[in-house]
């Protein structure tokens, strides 16, 4: 299995961005979450930012880079804006950060 960045980008700058349109998908995107959390393949995921729009990251398994993209096309947020893959040779991670783990259970 390998370590791929689904890499999430809204389509809306900022200034044009709808929240709200935003948060209705949030019901849906932790149910994928969630599959892909029983499933075993979700490794890290959360959001934030770039610098002119909003944006999300998650981490996952797969056993190709078919299987990735199968997987990162279930965000419901690919209806307003668009995933990126990017195989992550992992170098160095740390990522035993937990504090909101009972949102995905």
């Amino acid at each position: 299995m390998d370590i791929y960045a689904c890499i999430w980008r809204a389509s809306k700058n900022d200034e044009e961005f709808d929240q709200q349109e935003f948060d209705d998908r949030m019901p849906r995107l932790f149910d994928w979450l969630k599959t892909l959390k029983k499933s075993g393949h979700l490794i890290a995921c959360g959001g934030g930012g770039f610098y002119d729009r909003s944006g999300g990251l998650t981490l996952i398994y797969a056993e190709n880079p078919e299987q990735a993209l199968e997987l990162s096309n279930g965000t419901p947020l690919n209806e307003i804006g668009t995933t990126e893959l990017m195989q992550w040779g992992v170098f160095y991670a740390d990522l035993n950060h937990s504090s909101n783990l009972h949102k995905l259970e």
